[in-house]
């Protein structure tokens, strides 16, 4: 009875109405199936790209993360490399002599070598000659003849090594004399040189 009162009441409404309503309802199930199919098309494939997104920005950020590790330790290395040229330059600043005063700062460390040890000084010859590929520095090279007995000889030795100059015996022959218990010595020694 109820169905046949809708129709009834369906039926005495004006035919405008009754088009207007089968119409909201036609267009709301229209609207329904276009935001089912918005939805699928439009919004899903975004969520979707929404994960690649958020997939490269992952990447991303750990070739950043990569990348500054690599530029710390590239700067790490970069600070020990002048540490090193540092410690180096301080090095050959305390071991080499400067050229103004070379010949003197030898003659003067051999000399006092020689007269604590008690060793006779008989002659030296000096000679300079570059360092190969180091254009700043040469090598002088003294040769020197000595006499002395063989306790005084090693502690010349001795303080030629412990000399505040920095000396380096290249070479040493020792003959024993015949008109006495002394020792000839002949020896070569080199000093670097700076400030040619």
């Amino acid at each position: 009875m109820t169905n046949n009162s809708n129709s009834a009441s369906l039926q005495s409404m004006p035919l405008s109405r009754r088009i207007s309503v089968v119409h909201v309802t036609l267009a709301l199930i229209a609207l329904l199936v276009f935001d089912g199919a918005f939805y699928w098309f439009a919004v899903r494939p975004l969520g979707a790209r929404e994960q690649e997104i958020i997939a490269a920005i992952k990447v991303l950020e750990t070739q950043v993360k990569q990348r500054v590790e690599t530029f710390e330790h590239v700067r790490s290395i970069v600070k020990r490399i002048e540490s090193a040229h540092l410690i180096g330059s301080n090095l050959m600043e305390n071991i080499t002599v400067s050229r103004q005063v070379a010949f003197s700062t030898l003659v003067t460390a051999l000399d006092a070598a020689a007269n604590r040890a008690k060793i006779e000084n008989l002659d030296r010859a000096y000679n300079i000659e570059p360092v190969e590929n180091i254009s700043e520095y040469s090598i002088v090279r003294v040769s020197a003849n000595f006499r002395g007995q063989y306790e005084n000889v090693v502690r010349f030795l001795n303080l030629i090594d412990r000399s505040e100059t920095f000396l380096i015996i290249e070479s040493l022959e020792a003959s024993p004399r015949l008109d006495s218990q002394d020792l000839q010595i002949t020896m070569r020694i080199d000093t670097f040189v700076r400030d040619l």
